[in-house]
């Protein structure tokens, strides 16, 4: 066997790593430029933990964390202490653990394709093995995935969780040969869990399917796997349990409760509250709507109109100029689909994507917001997979085009669809996108040590909570804080949602501007974005302007300024 052939499988799985680590590591503390909230949110509660062992509010190792009107899955926080440890609290920082488990999701999928669809007996190199170039495409896929690097570049908990659902999925098929291996299995479906509310959908129905597809292997050797899956079960239990006891709280179900179809009233179709009698109510009640809402949402998630289209809504999720997947994903989506069905040796592979593929959109399609990629990130999973088979299996029932043809044909896309993201994320996303990620908030913390210490700073909050932006750039004293401001205790952590207008940082006040109070009888220096602050406020109010901080585009972004307050 030439030496090419043989070691091709590790040199391109090899080269699919790179191009997903170059993706989702460079300038990962600089793009996206500036920082959401959510982010600095995360990042300064495990900031505050790894200080003081208790959260902004002043709660002991929370077991969800509270974050202005909701409360956050605990993994992230938790994994970002060690981080902070190392390398200290910054946007880069607070990326890491989102781009380090996005990049070993790659060669983690291509394990678990491998597992899937390639025999033992034949192994990769073989070239008995049918579809043995089938788990290189997906991972190289995934390497290039607009949906998969949206969200390893940014630190959201959903990544996280993608990563262990994946690597729970994984020692789920070796345990079916290997009963130990239903510890770490459970141990990552309950990490899974741990870290995104969706997967708490997502996970239990991945393993009743499981179950109902293996009950027969499962049942005959029962005897030899009884001890792993008791001890398994267990583990997970304890771990899960102080999660399960607060399931019931309005901290909880706080999120769900505001965004969920079934659980808001919603706005009815128009003409839907001036009909009477039976017939109206059985139509138009609200959970026959929110019902009818949830099967349009969940089809909206199988859709190749949002898929390569449309794409995500939200301001902050998709690159610009750019869907879901790549437009010329779309013929191969079609085409494995239509190979997958007809799939007759693959059972296993089969089952596992078309389950996940159904199961997946649920959790987002519960909630109103259209097409959320972030709910649905597990989704990515068996759609790149479904689109690499359509790629893969034509190639191997079309032997008459060359293997360098074929090769030739994948490189030019993968490296077309590189450049394309390059450009979108590094020059186009900046440019456009800055103003919803908080944009120059990190320039406002380094002018503070230039402005007069005598004077107080008040930082204007009415369009967003901006104090959780100070406390990270100013990496602000966990303990300090938490003497300067109390919103909760710690018995009602859990259940009482009131928050506090003002946050106090030391001669820092965060609360909405006031006019006259504000601009007009304190000197003082205030902090507001430019449409709390226009040049029409500023002239009339006497203030002078110390600073504006532009956004990419150079439109201004921020500013700082000083009250001329008359004298009394």
């Amino acid at each position: 066997m030439k030496f090419s052939n043989k070691y091709l499988p590790v040199i391109l799985l090899f080269l699919a790593f790179l191009v997903g680590a170059f993706f989702r590591f460079y300038k990962l503390g600089e793009t996206p430029v500036g920082l959401y909230v959510d982010e600095a949110s995360l990042g300064y509660n495990a900031y505050s933990v790894y200080k003081t062992g208790l959260d902004e509010y002043g709660k002991w190792l929370p077991v969800m964390f509270r974050s202005f009107s909701t409360f956050q899955s605990p993994i992230y926080s938790y994994l970002l202490i060690p981080v902070i440890h190392f390398l200290d609290l910054s946007i880069f920082s607070v990326r890491l653990p989102s781009a380090f488990f996005g990049v070993l999701s790659i060669p983690l999928l291509y394990l678990f394709v491998k597992q899937l669809v390639i025999p033992a007996k034949a192994g990769i190199y073989s070239s008995d093995s049918k579809l043995k170039y089938f788990p290189l495409v997906a991972a190289m896929f995934l390497a290039i995935s607009p949906w998969h690097i949206n969200y390893s570049r940014t630190a959201y908990e959903a990544n996280i969780a993608l990563f262990f659902l994946l690597l729970g999925s994984l020692f789920l098929f070796h345990a079916l040969k290997r009963s130990w291996f239903f510890l770490p299995a459970a141990l990552s479906f309950v990490i899974s869990m741990m870290a995104y509310r969706a997967e708490i959908i997502i996970v239990p129905a991945l393993l009743v399917v499981f179950v109902l597809r293996y009950s027969g292997a499962l049942i005959s050797e029962f005897k030899q796997r009884l001890t792993p899956i008791l001890i398994s079960l267990v583990l997970s239990f304890i771990i899960f349990l102080p999660t399960l006891q607060i399931m019931g709280t309005p901290g909880f179900r706080a999120r769900s409760s505001a965004l969920s179809i079934f659980a808001t009233s919603g706005q009815r179709p128009w003409g839907a509250n001036e009909g009477k009698g039976l017939v109206h109510e059985l139509q138009n009640n609200h959970q026959v709507l929110a019902t009818r809402e949830f099967l349009s949402l969940y089809s909206s998630y199988l859709s190749p109109r949002y898929m390569f289209s449309l794409g995500d809504s939200g301001p902050r999720l998709p690159y610009a100029g750019m869907g879901t997947f790549f437009v010329w994903q779309f013929p191969l989506y079609l085409i494995g689909l239509y190979f997958l069905i007809k799939e007759r040796d693959l059972i296993d592979f089969k089952y596992f994507v078309f389950t996940l593929l159904l199961i997946s959109p649920i959790p987002a399609a519960l909630t109103r917001d259209p097409y959320s990629t972030l709910r649905s990130l597990p989704l990515v999973v068996p759609q790149i997979l479904i689109i690499s088979f359509g790629l893969v299996k034509p190639w191997e029932i079309l032997p008459a085009f060359s293997s360098k043809l074929k090769f030739s044909v994948v490189a030019l896309l993968v490296i077309f669809s590189s450049v394309r993201m390059f450009i979108s994320i590094f020059y186009f996303n900046d440019y456009f996108n800055s103003k919803f990620w908080n944009y120059g908030w990190e320039t406002v913390v380094k002018e503070i040590p230039n402005l007069n210490p005598q004077l107080p700073i008040v930082v204007d909050s009415s369009r967003g909570d901006s104090y959780i932006l100070m406390l990270f750039f100013l990496k602000y004293d966990p303990a300090l804080y938490q003497r300067e401001n109390f919103e909760v205790s710690a018995s009602d952590y859990y259940t009482s949602l009131t928050r506090s207008d003002t946050k106090k940082l030391g001669n820092i006040t965060v609360k909405s501007i006031v006019w006259g109070p504000d601009t007009d009888e304190a000197e003082q220096y205030l902090v507001a974005d430019y449409l709390a602050m226009s040049e029409v406020q500023i002239d009339a109010h006497n203030l002078t302007i110390i600073k504006e901080i532009p956004f990419p585009d150079g439109k201004v972004a921020l500013r700082i300024l000083k009250t001329n307050p008359k004298p009394k």
